[in-house]
C-alpha cells in the first residue's frame, strides 16, 4: 500500500460536517484535517496540535464530542489571548492503533510537535511509545503527547514518560471517589461488575474490588463480567446474569455504545438496579435510560453543568450554540488548553521540551477549581463530582442533557488532592 499524503486543512466553517468530512472507506483516502482556529492571525507563539480521535467506527460519537469540546475551548482561549494561539488539526484514527501511528508519522514529517487524543488504551500506549522513540532519535525536535481521556493508571505509573501528560483523573482516582460516596449509600449491598475486556476495563474491575474491600467490606460482589469492546450488539444475556445474581448495584467503566446498549438492555428487561458509571452523562446513555434512570443512574466525573464559572459558561454556550443536541461530558481537553497555554507563557516559547518542564508542577484555576499537573508522574489532580440523574428543577439540576428535561444533580465534590494517588512512576528525564 502506498503511503498516503497528509491531507490539507479544511476551513473551520466546514467543521459541522465532520461526520461526512472525516469518515473514510479506506485508510486515508478521504481523511480531512480540520483547523479549529477561527482565524489565521499572526501570533508570537503558535501551538500546532494534531488531535487523533475515533471519528468512525463504534466510538465515533465519543471522538466527535471530544473534537467539538476542544474546538469550543480553543475558540475561547484564542479570543482572549494575544500572544499565544492554538491551531488544532483533527484526524480520524478510526479506533485503530496502527492508523494512529500512521497519522503520527505523517504529522511529524509536516512539523507538528504536539499530539492530543483519547481513544483506547492500545492507541494511547502505541502513541506514547512512538513519541518516546521519536524524541530519542530527534533531539532538538521533540514532540509531546497530551492525553485528555485515556485513564489507564499505567500511563502515569509503570509506563510513565516525560513526554506524556494526562489531563484527566485516572481509573483508581475515580474509583476512590466513587467508593467514598458508596460508603454513604447504605442501600448498596450486592454489586455486579461489568466492563470492557481490555486493559481499561480490567483496571476498573480490579480497582472496584480493591476499594470496596477496604472501604465497604460488607458489600458482596455477586458477579464479574467482561465483554469484547465495541463488538457486543446484544447485552440481554449479560443483563439476565445481573438479574439472576440479585445485584442491587452495577459498577461499570463502559463508555460509548457499550454503555448505551447495556443501559438500554437493562431498561428493556426491567432491571431495577443502581448504575454507578464513569461515563453515564454522555454519548446517548442518558437518552437510552430516560426517566427509568432517575435516581438510579450515577457517575463520577469532572464536568459540573450546575455550577459553571464564567469561562466554563462561555465554552458551554459556544458549544451548545453549534451542537444543541450534544453535551460536554468531561473537562480533559479544557484543562489541556488552559494548562498548555500557561506553560507556553511560562516557558516563553512553544518548543515542546521547555514547555514540558514548565507544565511540571503547574497549578492553575481549572474548569471547576484549582488543578495541578503533578511533576513526578505527569498526572493531573482535579476535582471530581458524584452526580445522580434527576429531573431539571432550576436549582439542583439547572440544565437538561441530550435535549431532555432530565440532567445530573451533584451530590458530592471530591477535592483535587483528596484523590491523589501514591507516586508509582520512575521517570527517565532529559537534561534541560
Amino acid at each position: 500500500m502506498n503511503t498516503p499524503t497528509l491531507p490539507t486543512h479544511v476551513p473551520a466553517a466546514r467543521f459541522a460536517g465532520i461526520g461526512r468530512l472525516v469518515r473514510r472507506t479506506a485508510a486515508w483516502t478521504t481523511a480531512a484535517t480540520l483547523v479549529l482556529s477561527a482565524t489565521q492571525a499572526w501570533s508570537q507563539h503558535t501551538v500546532r496540535i494534531a488531535q487523533l480521535e475515533p471519528l468512525s467506527g463504534p466510538f465515533q460519537s465519543q471522538g466527535e464530542t471530544n473534537v467539538r469540546t476542544l474546538q469550543a475551548a480553543v475558540d475561547e482561549f484564542n479570543a482572549r489571548e494575544k500572544d499565544i494561539r492554538f491551531e488544532v488539526s483533527v484526524f480520524d484514527a478510526q479506533g485503530k492503533a496502527q492508523e494512529a501511528l500512521n497519522i503520527f508519522r505523517q504529522a511529524t514529517d509536516r512539523g507538528i510537535r504536539y499530539f492530543a487524543g483519547g481513544g483506547s488504551s492500545a492507541i494511547v500506549s502505541g502513541l506514547i511509545e512512538a513519541v518516546n522513540t521519536y524524541n530519542e532519535r530527534h533531539p532538538g525536535r521533540e514532540v509531546l503527547y497530551l492525553n485528555h481521556q485515556a485513564i489507564d493508571p499505567d500511563f502515569t505509573e509503570s509506563r510513565c514518560s516525560f513526554w506524556h501528560f494526562r489531563f484527566d483523573p485516572h481509573v483508581h482516582m475515580r474509583m476512590f471517589a466513587m467508593t467514598s460516596y458508596i460508603t454513604r449509600d447504605a442501600a448498596v449491598k450486592r454489586v455486579y461488575l461489568i466492563n470492557q475486556d481490555y486493559s481499561f476495563g480490567q483496571q476498573v474491575e480490579a480497582s472496584a474490588k480493591r476499594y470496596l474491600a477496604s472501604m465497604r467490606p460488607d458489600i458482596a460482589i455477586v458477579g464479574e463480567e467482561r465483554h469484547p469492546i465495541g463488538r457486543t450488539k446484544d447485552f440481554a444475556p449479560y443483563v439476565a446474569k445481573i438479574k439472576a445474581s440479585g445485584a442491587d448495584t452495577v459498577i461499570t467503566g463502559n463508555f460509548g455504545q457499550d454503555l448505551v446498549l447495556l443501559i438500554k438492555a437493562a431498561k428493556d428487561a426491567g432491571l431495577n438496579v443502581r448504575f454507578y458509571t464513569y461515563y453515564g452523562n454522555a454519548l446517548g446513555a442518558p437518552t437510552a435510560v430516560g426517566a427509568a434512570g432517575i435516581e438510579r443512574l450515577r457517575l463520577v466525573g469532572t464536568w459540573e453543568t450546575n455550577a459553571m464559572p464564567a469561562r466554563m459558561k462561555a465554552i458551554y454556550d459556544n458549544f451548545k450554540a453549534k451542537y444543541p443536541k450534544t453535551d460536554i461530558f468531561h473537562t480533559g481537553v479544557i484543562e489541556m488548553v488552559g494548562l498548555l497555554g500557561e506553560a507556553v507563557r511560562k516557558a516563553g516559547t512553544a518548543e515542546p521540551k521547555p514547555v514540558a518542564f514548565a507544565l511540571e508542577g503547574l497549578k492553575t484555576q481549572g474548569a471547576f477549581g484549582e488543578v495541578e499537573m503533578r511533576a513526578g508522574d505527569h498526572q493531573l489532580l482535579a476535582p471530581l463530582f458524584i452526580q445522580t440523574f434527576a429531573a431539571v428543577d432550576g436549582q439542583q439540576v439547572r440544565y437538561g442533557i441530550e435535549g431532555m428535561s432530565l440532567g445530573f444533580r451533584t451530590d458530592a465534590k471530591i477535592g483535587a488532592t483528596e484523590t491523589a494517588p501514591v507516586m508509582a512512576c520512575q521517570m527517565k528525564r532529559p537534561a534541560r
